[in-house]
């Protein structure tokens, strides 16, 4: 429930926001409350996703002991330390990251969305607000990515490579956006090339990563996961089969644009990317989370080219339909009939007496 009306009054907002947007106190004031109802949810949550204490809240109490952590970036290691300057309590780190993760996507949103509501309506149903209450460290390295997608689009090269190393610095695994450099200038990937790439990664990609991924991956420290718990195949066919659908959508809005630029070309690439990490985490867990770094520009890929593309009212709100309803299918499958994200019941830090406290 505490989701629902998070989502509701976001929209609300929005709503608001859009209505009186000649109003620049209203405008900007209604879209603050949009991203904090969102903020809210995130920030004073308690035991919501499956690492909140295991990982997390045991992590900042231990490293507040002098405890050394493994597996922890420089970058989070670093914000901790400050969050350990202001409170021993371990509902900071949820505060401050929830702000950054909020934050960014939200401010995003502002500035680059045609239709903010529609985006904040994708960053909901497609489960990547869910992933970054359990994925934390992930999704502060994916929201400085989405943030500064700008810089690359602009040529900006410099700003773009800094972005990248402060979010590589909060999660490794953001590295893979170095890829994206090359992303911008051609139409990598049609939809020939993405329907062959796909069904070659789906018949052969565990041979690819048995004999080739393996190899390299040991040289990372994503080592661990070979022979883990992680190490295992990952086929969720929905999530294939709504990453596919959001590609096609946004291909076909993309075919029906006037004046193709870096921008357009970046979108159509990233999602292909999407698919074909969701594809590949039938052989390997990881690229599952990888997925996200491309999947999440979809929140603004969509709205930009339902209002660029050179298509009648009437079959833009039908392409936005079935949009909607694939996710909406989707998100209902995972935290209403499965709560695969782990993410129910809600619980806030202000109801729960018996939480883990730091010494």
């Amino acid at each position: 429930m505490a989701y629902i009306i998070m989502f509701a009054f976001s929209v609300l907002m929005l709503y608001i926001s859009d209505r009186y947007k000649e109003n620049k106190i209203i405008r900007i004031g209604a879209f603050i409350l949009a991203g904090l109802s969102f903020f809210v949810v995130s920030a004073f949550r308690y035991d919501v996703g499956k690492d909140y204490i295991s990982r997390y809240a045991n992590d900042y109490i231990k490293l507040g002991k002098g405890i050394h952590v493994e597996n922890l970036e420089l970058g989070y290691k670093l914000l901790v330390r400050i969050c350990l300057f202001f409170s021993k309590d371990y509902a900071i780190i949820f505060v401050v990251t929830s702000a950054i993760i909020i934050g960014l996507t939200f401010y995003t949103i502002y500035k680059e969305s045609h239709y903010p509501a529609i985006s904040v309506a994708i960053y909901f149903l497609t489960g990547f607000f869910f992933h970054s209450l359990n994925l934390m460290r992930e999704y502060i390295a994916i929201s400085i990515v989405l943030f500064s997608y700008r810089y690359l689009v602009d040529k900006k090269y410099i700003c773009y490579a800094i972005l990248t190393i402060i979010a590589f610095l909060f999660h490794s695994s953001s590295i893979v956006m170095i890829v994206a450099i090359f992303l911008c200038d051609r139409e990598v990937f049609n939809l020939k090339r993405t329907l062959i790439i796909s069904v070659v990664l789906f018949i052969f990609g565990k041979y690819l990563w048995q004999y080739i991924g393996t190899y390299i991956i040991n040289y990372t420290r994503f080592s661990t996961y070979i022979g883990s718990q992680f190490d295992v195949s990952f086929l969720r066919k929905f999530d294939i089969i709504f990453n596919l659908v959001l590609y096609l959508a946004i291909y076909y809005l993309y075919k029906n644009s006037k004046e193709i630029g870096r921008k357009d070309r970046f979108f159509v690439n990233m999602q292909a990317c999407s698919v074909f990490f969701m594809i590949a985490a039938t052989a390997m867990y990881l690229f599952f989370r990888i997925s996200f770094y491309f999947g999440i520009f979809c929140i603004i890929s969509i709205p930009y080219f339902l209002n660029k593309a050179d298509l009648s009212r009437k079959k833009k709100i039908i392409i936005l339909s079935i949009i909607m309803l694939v996710l909406t299918t989707n998100i209902v499958r995972r935290n209403v009939f499965g709560n695969t994200d782990e993410v129910s019941p809600y619980k806030t830090i202000f109801t729960v007496e018996d939480r883990i406290k730091p010494e």
